[in-house]
This record gives structure tokens, C-alpha cells and sequence, in this order.
């Protein structure tokens, strides 16, 4: 045998040396490697995990005094409204005529949703002037965009009453 088949022998002998023991042992060295540095990563998630918990109690807390401060209480909106009107209709003594389904729009440039109610109250001006100061001030509802008062009498009694279509439009 020549040294040169002597060193083409050895070269092929060293690669296949190489891929036997890559085949046995580098690849599941890599692999445990690799699933050990996602297990101590899961581990320090775990660990962090009371930390989010605690913080994500105190965000809770937080958004609770906002709503309770803002005077929203429940999740429909529509209803919180008409509980309002109801309890200011007993302090200011006016009747709640009309409450229409709320017109929502969805502006595509931007994705906000403006969302509008329609109501109809009945009452003394002042009132209804004090009703309309509440809802923009002390609540968090949204702002009143039109007001309408009409005056009207009633034929048969021959007295003359003052109704009040308001339009609150939320923007979300």
C-alpha cells in the first residue's frame, strides 16, 4: 500500500469516525442541550409567575376604584344609563318617555366605534337641566352631543309640558 492510499484511507476512516460518534453522542448531546435551556426557561416563568399574579391583582383593585369612581357599574352600558335616568327622575322630577336602541359606526380608517343614544325626557326645565350636567359631569358615559327641547300641550288637559330629546355619543 502506498502512503498516499494510506492517507486517503485515514482521511475517510477519520470523517466516518465523525459521523458514527455525531450520530451517537454529539446529536443527543445538542438535543438535551437544547431541551434543557427550555426547561429552565419554563422554571423561570414559573417563578415569576406569583410576581404577575400579585401584579395583576393590584391592576385589578386600580380598575375597580376608576369604575366605582366614574359611577359604572355591570358590563351593558345601555343599562347602566337607563338606571341612571331612573334614579335622577326621582330626585329631579321628570318622567323618561322615550329610550331608543343605541345607533353604533364604525369609522374604517381609524376602527373606532362612536356609539349614540337616544332618549326623550319629560319634565320641568330646570330638571332636566340638572339631569343633563349630571350625565356629563358626575358619569362617565359620554359626552352630550344634541339637545332638543320642544314645548307641548296637551289638548285635553289644556296644559302645556317641555320634552327633552338628548343624544349622548360614546367613542370607543
Amino acid at each position: 500500500m502506498t502512503q498516499r492510499r494510506k492517507n486517503i484511507m485515514l482521511v475517510v476512516g477519520l470523517v466516518l469516525l465523525f459521523i458514527i460518534a455525531y450520530q451517537f453522542s454529539f446529536s443527543k448531546t445538542f438535543n438535551l442541550q437544547s431541551e434543557i435551556s427550555k426547561l429552565e426557561a419554563q422554571g423561570k416563568s414559573y417563578r415569576s409567575a406569583p410576581k404577575q399574579l400579585a401584579k395583576l391583582k393590584q391592576q385589578e383593585k386600580q380598575f375597580d376604584e376608576i369604575l366605582t369612581k366614574n359611577n359604572v357599574r355591570g358590563n351593558s352600558l345601555q343599562n347602566n344609563i337607563l338606571k341612571v335616568l331612573n334614579t335622577l327622575s326621582e330626585i329631579h322630577n321628570y318622567k323618561i318617555i322615550e329610550f331608543k336602541e343605541p345607533h353604533q359606526y364604525t369609522e374604517e380608517a381609524t376602527n373606532k366605534i362612536t356609539t349614540t343614544y337616544d332618549f326623550t325626557i319629560e319634565g320641568g326645565y330646570k330638571g332636566i337641566i340638572e339631569t343633563l350636567y349630571a350625565l356629563e359631569q358626575q358619569y362617565s358615559f359620554g359626552n352630550v352631543v344634541n339637545i332638543d327641547f320642544n314645548r307641548k300641550k296637551n289638548y285635553r288637559t289644556n296644559k302645556k309640558y317641555l320634552q327633552c330629546t338628548i343624544l349622548l355619543q360614546r367613542v370607543n
